[in-house]
């Protein structure tokens, strides 16, 4: 899913990609091409007309969440201080009816702690993810793989009674373009159906410790019930039994 923003945002995003990913690692230079609507495609539209999906919404409540590459968490135990897996955790944490999780892989530990903490609250927490993705960078970073991960949380489920539902990613063979099977980096969480989260960050160590990670959440009351509405119907993930 493509979502496109406008406004001083785009600023925000500018200045990240200078800073730290652009050889200069210096300040956004004079642009010279005049301001201009970025329309969609004919191409796109004709060929993809299911996966567009217009909202029309002047101002929303947007919070730009980024932290810049770092070599300090490669260190054992290193404190989390990435704005966007600390916007997770807190978002999760204060989940009062739902929780909704799509990620490529879930190996923080902190992340898993606030999963479990709502949890416990009496909250239902619903995750998607692939079975076998980023195997080997998960170990290498954080010493585990999802597969570890989901299988020690369904067993902690099970011993406490909470409403936690997994279900392993199965990709829709119906969709126009070609994507790889069963496999999904979509990065994407939905707080009590008001507050949307996404972007670059996975749920894993990697991104809450030494990656460069740009995540946006917005507040709204009506968008993320669309976002999580089109993420769903692409995709044709299995039903899970809850645990």
């Amino acid at each position: 899913m493509g979502v496109q923003l406008q406004g001083d945002i785009i600023h925000l995003f500018l200045s990240y990609f200078f800073q730290f990913y652009h050889p200069t690692g210096s300040a956004i230079p004079a642009c010279s091409i005049p301001p201009h609507a970025i329309l969609v495609s004919q191409t796109l539209r004709e060929r993809y007309s299911n996966l567009i999906y217009p909202v029309g919404s002047p101002i929303l409540p947007l919070a730009f969440l980024s932290r810049g590459p770092s070599r300090r968490g490669t260190l054992p135990f290193s404190r989390i201080n990435s704005a966007p897996t600390l916007f997770q955790i807190e978002a999760i944490s204060r989940a009062r009816r739902s929780v909704f999780i799509q990620t490529p892989n879930l190996t923080s530990r902190a992340l898993i702690k606030a999963i479990k903490w709502t949890l416990q609250r009496g909250v239902p927490v619903t995750m998607y993810l692939p079975r076998n993705m980023m195997v080997l960078e998960s170990i290498v970073t954080g010493w585990t793989t999802t597969s570890c991960q989901i299988r020690l949380l369904r067993r902690w489920a099970s011993r406490h009674a909470v409403t936690l539902r997994v279900e392993w990613f199965k990709s829709d063979s119906q969709q126009p373009f070609k994507i790889e099977e069963n496999k999904s980096h979509v990065k994407f969480m939905v707080i009590d159906e008001e507050l949307v989260i996404l972007g670059s960050s996975n749920l894993d160590r990697a991104s809450a410790l030494t990656s460069g990670e740009v995540n946006i959440a917005i507040s709204d009351p009506d968008l993320p019930k669309t976002f999580l509405s089109a993420i769903l119907r692409h995709q044709s993930t299995g039903h899970a039994t809850a645990v």
